[in-house]
C-alpha cells in the first residue's frame, strides 16, 4: 500500500475481477488520514505523506482544477485509468492530474503535522504549514465562518461536492454525497459537518504549530459557532442556509473535533445509526437512506474509527466499544480484506460492488481500533490558550 516515496496509496490495485481498486493513487485526504491511524507506529509514514503534499501544495487560482494558493491536493494521477481520457467530465490534463477539489484536506494537513509532534518535520515545512494556515483561516472569512465548498465553474465538471462524502454529483445513482430529505441537491456553498469538524482540529493543530494566539482563537470560535448551528439531526448548511438533515456519522466527526453539540452522542448511539458493525453513514429512519448507498447508509471503516473516539472522548463507552467490536467483527466475516465500505443488512455485513475491497484508511482504522489508537493527540485536546 506504501509507494516508493513512503507516502499510502488511497487503495491498492485491483485484486479480484470484482475489486474496482479504483483509487490506486496519492489522494490528499485519505493518505492524511491513514498517516494519522499509523502513527504511533510507523511515524515515517506521516512524514512522507506530508512532505509529499507540502511538495504538490496549491500556488495559483485555478477553478477548473480547484486549485488556490496553500491548499492540498486532492488527487494525483500520472496518467488516466485505462480506456478513459476525461476526468470527471473534465479532459485529463498535460503533464498529469493535480486536482484539488477537496474542502478538508488542508485542515488534515495541519492537524497531522501538529500531531506528528516532531519538530524539525515542523520547521522543515514551515512554509507550507503557514500558507496551509493562511487557506484555511480565508476559506473561513470567504464561507462567513464555516468552511464551505461550490459552486463549480458554470462550465460543469469536477466534484460538485467537496467534503469527505464527495460525488460530481449526489444524483448520479451511487449514493454519493449528501441531498436534502425531498431528494433535492443542496444549493452551495455548502458546509457541511464533517468538514467542519476537520477544520477545527486543522486550526487548533494550526495554533499548536504557530503559537499564536489568533489561530487558538479562531479555533474556540468555530467550535462555539459549530456548537450553536449544529444539532444532532444536521448533516450541513446549504447555501441558502437551509439546515440539511439527517443523523448519521458526521456526529461522530463533531465530537472527536470536540465539538460540545448537545445531544450528539445520543443520537449516535441510537440504533438507526449505530449498527452492530459500525456507524451508518445516514440514519435507516431517513428517507434518503438505502443500505447500499455510498455516502447516504454504508458502513465505513475509517469514519465509524473517528466516531468511535469522539463517543469514547464524550465519555460514552459503552457505545464506543459496539463500535469498535463491530467494525473488527464485520471486517472477520468479509473475509479479512479491508474494503472501503459495507452494507449492513438484517443478514449482517454486506459486500458492496462499488467498494474498493483493500482501503488504505480501512487498514489503518484495523491497525489503530485494535490498539486503542483514537488519533486525538495534545495537539486536539490541550485547552487552547490565548
Amino acid at each position: 500500500m506504501l509507494a516508493a516515496g513512503g507516502w499510502p496509496y488511497a487503495s491498492a490495485p485491483p485484486t479480484d475481477p470484482d475489486d474496482p481498486g479504483r483509487f490506486h493513487a496519492l489522494f490528499g485526504r485519505d493518505s492524511l488520514i491513514t498517516a494519522l491511524q499509523v502513527l504511533p507506529e510507523r511515524p515515517d509514514v506521516a512524514r512522507a505523506t506530508l512532505r509529499a503534499l507540502a511538495r504538490l501544495q496549491g500556488t495559483t487560482d485555478d477553478p477548473v482544477w480547484d486549485e488556490e494558493p496553500g491548499k492540498i491536493v486532492h488527487e494525483v494521477r500520472e496518467a488516466p485509468p485505462a480506456g478513459t481520457t476525461r476526468f470527471l467530465g473534465l479532459d485529463w490534463p498535460e503533464g498529469g492530474l493535480r486536482y484539488y477539489g477537496s474542502a478538508d484536506a488542508t485542515s488534515w494537513f495541519l492537524y497531522l503535522l501538529a500531531a506528528t509532534g516532531d519538530a524539525a518535520l515542523a520547521d522543515d515545512l514551515r512554509g507550507a504549514r503557514e500558507r496551509a494556515g493562511d487557506w484555511l483561516l480565508d476559506a473561513l472569512e470567504r464561507g462567513g465562518g464555516l468552511v464551505r465548498w461550490g459552486p463549480r465553474p458554470a462550465a460543469g465538471g469536477g466534484l460538485g461536492q467537496q467534503g469527505w462524502r464527495d460525488a460530481d454529483t449526489p444524483l448520479n445513482g451511487t449514493g454519493g454525497g449528501i441531498l436534502h430529505e425531498d431528494g433535492s441537491v443542496p444549493p452551495p456553498p455548502v458546509a457541511d459537518a464533517d468538514t467542519q469538524a476537520a477544520a477545527v482540529a486543522g486550526l487548533r493543530g494550526l495554533a499548536a504549530l504557530s503559537g499564536s494566539r489568533a489561530h487558538a482563537r479562531a479555533g474556540r470560535d468555530l467550535t462555539e459557532r459549530l456548537a450553536a448551528l449544529f444539532g444532532p439531526e444536521t448533516m450541513a448548511i446549504d447555501g441558502a442556509g437551509r439546515e440539511v438533515r439527517g443523523a448519521g456519522s458526521q456526529l461522530g466527526w463533531l465530537l472527536w473535533a470536540g465539538v460540545p453539540v448537545p445531544g450528539a452522542a445520543e443520537r449516535l448511539a441510537e440504533p438507526d445509526v449505530l449498527t452492530g458493525f459500525g456507524l451508518r453513514t445516514l440514519s435507516d429512519r431517513h428517507r434518503q437512506f438505502a443500505a447500499r448507498a455510498y455516502h447516504r447508509g454504508a458502513v465505513w471503516p475509517f469514519d465509524s474509527w473517528l466516531g468511535w473516539g469522539g463517543l469514547r472522548a464524550a465519555g460514552h463507552g459503552v457505545p464506543a466499544e459496539r463500535v469498535r467490536a463491530g467494525v473488527l467483527d464485520a471486517i472477520e466475516r468479509l473475509g479479512g480484506r479491508f474494503p472501503e465500505l459495507y452494507a449492513v443488512t438484517a443478514a449482517g455485513p454486506e459486500r458492496i460492488p462499488i467498494a474498493n475491497q483493500v482501503q488504505a484508511w480501512t487498514v489503518g482504522a484495523v491497525f489503530a481500533l485494535r490498539t486503542g489508537w483514537d488519533g486525538r493527540t495534545a495537539a486536539l485536546t490541550a485547552p487552547a490558550g490565548g
